[in-house]
C-alpha cells in the first residue's frame, strides 16, 4: 500500500475527536495533504477525492464513526495504479 495512504489510514485510526465540526476540519486538512502527496492524480483518484470532501463536508449527519467507517473503506482505492 502507499506510505501516504497508510500513513492517512494510520491517522484516522487514532483521531479521537468526537465533535464532526472538529473531526471535519481535522480530516479535510489530512485530504487535503494526502492528495497533493499523490500527484500526479489520474482522474480516477481526483473524481474520488472530490466526492470524499463533498461527503465529509456537506452529506454526512454529525456520524463521526460511520464517516471514519465510510472513509477507512474508500482511501485505499485511492492506491495509484488500480
Amino acid at each position: 500500500m502507499n506510505e501516504n495512504i497508510q500513513e492517512f489510514l494510520n491517522f484516522l485510526e487514532h483521531e479521537d475527536d468526537t465533535d464532526y465540526g472538529d473531526f471535519k476540519r481535522e480530516v479535510d486538512l489530512h485530504l487535503l495533504r494526502l492528495s497533493e502527496s499523490l500527484r500526479p492524480l489520474s482522474s480516477e483518484q481526483l473524481w474520488r477525492l472530490r466526492k470524499l470532501r463533498e461527503e465529509l463536508l456537506w452529506m454526512y449527519h454529525d456520524d463521526v464513526e460511520d464517516m471514519r467507517s465510510h472513509l477507512k473503506e474508500e482511501i485505499p482505492r485511492l492506491e495509484p495504479g488500480l
